[in-house]
């Protein structure tokens, strides 16, 4: 009897501790009862790069859209500025930039297009064809220096304009040589011309 009235005096001695131990919560001005307000930071989608990133719940920054994507046609040629408050995308997100006219493009077609293709990392731009005013030929369905090339440009119309996003897979292959390879690729595509294919 005695050790199991020692017992309870031990139980009723820690869960008073227990009590009077100070809370994990952080210490606040809000008075009981009031909620706290939430007022989010703007969003950046400057190539600058940002204090702050979205997360998930299990702290992976959250993937970008095509719509965190800036492009800027006015000039020359585009200027695209990549996100820096969420992650590379990890597969193929493409925006009309312009729509275009007639069919879009499919496998089997030949697109004449200027290329503008810029690292996903550090903003280097590794393909031009703005710059030179000299349309590349691609074949939609047949391999090309860039993997996702087809994927990217294909529904795309004569006129028209895009931005699209390939993932390290769907970029330059590793044993290219290319100083992109193994990078995740934003393309900015506008096409001349769409031929049918037979």
């Amino acid at each position: 009897m005695r050790n199991a009235g020692k017992i309870m005096i031990v139980a009723a001695v820690a869960t008073a501790l227990a009590a009077c131990s100070p809370s994990r919560e952080e210490p606040t001005d809000l008075q009981p009862g009031e909620q706290p307000t939430h007022t989010p930071a703007p969003v950046s989608v400057s190539a600058s790069a940002s204090a702050s990133e979205q997360h998930t719940a299990d702290g992976h920054a959250l993937e970008c859209t095509a719509a965190d994507i800036t492009v800027d046609t006015a000039g020359e040629q585009p200027r695209v500025q990549v996100p820096r408050d969420c992650a590379a995308p990890t597969t193929v997100l493409s925006r009309d930039l312009e729509e275009g006219s007639g069919a879009g493009a499919e496998p089997g077609d030949t697109v004449e297009v200027n290329l503008q293709v810029v690292g996903w990392s550090n903003g280097q731009v590794g393909q031009n064809t703005f710059a030179q005013e000299q349309p590349v030929s691609v074949q939609l369905g047949e391999p090309q220096e860039i993997e996702g090339l087809t994927e990217g440009l294909t529904g795309i119309m004569q006129g028209g304009s895009r931005v699209f996003v390939l993932p390290p897979d769907l970029g330059y292959a590793e044993q290219s040589g290319n100083p992109l390879a193994g990078e995740t690729l934003v393309v900015v595509a506008e096409v001349v011309r769409v031929t049918t294919g037979s």
